[in-house]
């Protein structure tokens, strides 16, 4: 069979079912399946492809149709414009989530040699992304499941970063004053906002990573009081949190002895990012 032939089946079947992008479904699906660039489609229509690969495709296109995310299907998702490995053990990375790691980076590059912790790692692409865009930062990254911190070393191997990772939860295990900055993207969706996500996030992605408890804010409470311990002084909490949230974690923040509080938008302008300094 021509590669043609493979990208004309997968996106009728994807138009058939209703997708919104079937081109760019297929053309993901052949790139993976064949381990080639998607360009190789436009350049050799007509290359023939074995029995195998064609079956691979195949498997990985009834994956897609019945409903498995893009990312999980293929294994990888760009992040930062870095491909970053992902399977179900780890939240798929969202472009929202790049405003947390540009505010990372910004603070980190204003200190000399930072400690930096990303608690709650998942794939790693925060805390590889801001070791790979700044320069003398020693970073950490924990998370709670050993699955993910798998996920996590591999592409920190993937891109060469120097990565400390550490399998703990929350920040009980850090010595007192370990770090000059904690960032995290902890689970922040509501118990009612969870049941009304789309079948695709319920069905698939980890539901530890995204439920934070009946208000969606029980982690970053938890957080907020431990970086009060874990920071040193004049440090910075970095935190992703949900829309309509911020007027409450401000009020979280404050309540535990932060400051300086301020608040980034994302591509939605929706307020993303808080960031709340430490003093004593």
């Amino acid at each position: 069979m021509e590669l043609k032939e493979l990208y004309l089946k997968g996106r009728k079947s994807f138009e058939k079912n209703g997708f919104e992008c079937p081109g760019i479904e297929t053309r993901a699906i052949l790139a993976s399946s064949l381990g080639t660039d998607p360009l190789e489609l436009y350049a050799h229509p007509q290359r023939r492809v074995g029995s195998k690969r064609a079956e691979a495709f195949e498997r990985l296109l009834h994956r897609r149709l019945a409903g498995e995310p893009l990312a999980y299907v293929t294994g990888e998702r760009e992040f930062y414009s870095r491909p970053f490995a992902v399977t179900p053990d780890v939240l798929i990375p969202r472009p929202e989530t790049e405003t947390l790691a540009e505010l990372a980076i910004e603070t980190a590059g204003q200190m000399k040699n930072p400690r930096v912790l990303d608690l709650g790692t998942g794939s790693g692409c925060i805390a590889l992304t801001v070791f790979l865009e700044t320069r003398g930062c020693r970073v950490f990254a924990s998370d709670v499941s050993a699955a993910a911190l798998w996920v996590a070393r591999k592409n920190a191997g993937t891109h060469g970063a120097r990565i400390q990772f550490v399998n703990s939860d929350l920040l009980g295990c850090f010595a007192k004053s370990s770090f000059d900055i904690i960032i995290s993207n902890p689970p922040y969706v509501s118990q009612a906002q969870y049941e009304s996500l789309s079948r695709e996030i319920r069905c698939y992605e980890p539901r530890s990573a995204l439920v934070g408890g009946e208000d969606g804010l029980a982690y970053i409470r938890k957080i907020t009081a431990g970086a009060t311990r874990a920071l040193r002084e004049g440090g910075f909490l970095l935190l992703e949190i949900g829309a309509g949230q911020a007027q409450s974690v401000e009020g979280i923040v404050r309540e535990n002895g932060f400051s300086d509080i301020r608040f980034e938008t994302d591509i939605g302008d929706i307020r993303r990012v808080v960031k709340a300094t430490w003093k004593k």
